[in-house]
């Protein structure tokens, strides 16, 4: 059954999405990736309002729990969360260094990034900036790390020295960056400004704005970029919509909404693209439900029912396994 209608003012949909243009994908070797067969949905409870989620290359996941300041970590294919690490008020984001050596945790409103060993789960740094950091961005090589604030704009730190090197402004990025993303092969990052309604594509080597796309009557909350590098996928919060972009040369050429179930305000929430490349997660804060949609085809492929307010996704290396957060007072695992 599918959950997914395209909104009434986009049902002609703009040539480049009908075919007439081609996007850009890059050739990848999915061999031995996966995505979750759907077996088994798993709830394990944890405290202090379970709210973002990363898993290291090997199977190492990190929650952070906003109340409580601090993150928890479980080993898959273990679903248990043994081990509580301190880090700083309102942890927003955790980001996993491609090694997956390094955690960083954005501490909203202390305004700092929490540097975590995870062979040892000991914090051994910590990054000044401003307050208020909503969400972290680190590059695919791990050299740069991206801190997206409120009114601030964009703090880019060198990730080696720990150190920031360079600013976007927020008359450039617009204000409440919400999401970020990442090409899979070009210098480009995508980040959104959630009340603007607004995408805006950066060239990373140089932090210069390439193109700014004005989504009318949308809240955009997160992004999610396919493995091949041939669309980009937004959250819109505000109509419960997912947005799905074409791309040439990593700039969006077109634009489709799909709305997901209820289609009530405060709705969708984060996106996240399957490891194999078939499949797209989104997390809903109202239905209570994470939807699965077919990446190529458009429909939906189940609505995995998780109760409370599912927050941010996360698969594993393999992508046989999701792991979800529900600030509800407990994550998900999926597989």
């Amino acid at each position: 059954m599918s959950m997914l209608r395209p909104l009434g003012s986009l049902t002609a949909v703009s040539a480049c999405l009908l075919g007439a243009c081609a996007s850009s994908p890059t050739a990848v070797d999915y061999s031995g990736l996966h995505h979750p067969s759907l077996g088994a949905v798993d709830s394990v409870a944890l405290g202090n309002t379970p709210f973002a989620v990363a898993i290291s290359s090997g199977g190492v996941v990190y929650v952070t729990q906003a109340a409580s300041g601090s993150v928890a970590r479980a080993d898959l294919p273990e679903q248990s969360f043994p081990v509580h690490v301190a880090v700083g008020p309102l942890p927003s984001q955790v980001r996993m260094s491609p090694d997956g050596r390094t955690a960083y945790v954005s501490n909203q409103d202390a305004g700092t990034i929490t540097v975590v060993d995870v062979a040892t789960d000991r914090p051994i740094d910590t990054i000044a900036l401003a307050p208020s950091i909503l969400t972290l961005g680190l590059s695919a090589d791990g050299r740069r790390l991206y801190a997206l604030t409120d009114y601030r704009g964009v703090y880019v730190i060198d990730a080696a020295t720990r150190t920031r090197i360079d600013s976007i402004a927020a008359t450039q990025t617009g204000a409440i960056l919400t999401g970020v993303a990442f090409h899979p092969t070009l210098a480009r990052m995508y980040i959104c400004a959630r009340d603007a309604g607004t995408i805006t594509t950066i060239d990373t080597r140089t932090n210069v704005v390439l193109k700014t796309d004005t989504v009318t009557g949308a809240r955009i909350q997160n992004l999610a970029v396919a493995r091949d590098g041939s669309e980009l996928y937004a959250t819109d919060i505000q109509r419960s919509g997912l947005l799905i972009s074409p791309m040439e040369d990593g700039v969006t050429v077109g634009r489709l909404e799909l709305l997901l179930g209820s289609g009530q305000v405060r709705n969708a929430f984060d996106v996240a693209v399957t490891p194999d490349n078939t499949q797209l997660y989104v997390s809903t804060l109202a239905d209570g439900k994470v939807y699965v949609v077919d990446r190529v085809s458009r429909f939906g492929v189940a609505a995995i029912a998780t109760g409370g307010s599912a927050r941010y996704i996360a698969f594993a290396g393999d992508g046989s396994r999701a792991v979800i957060t529900n600030e509800m007072g407990w994550v998900n695992f999926i597989h």
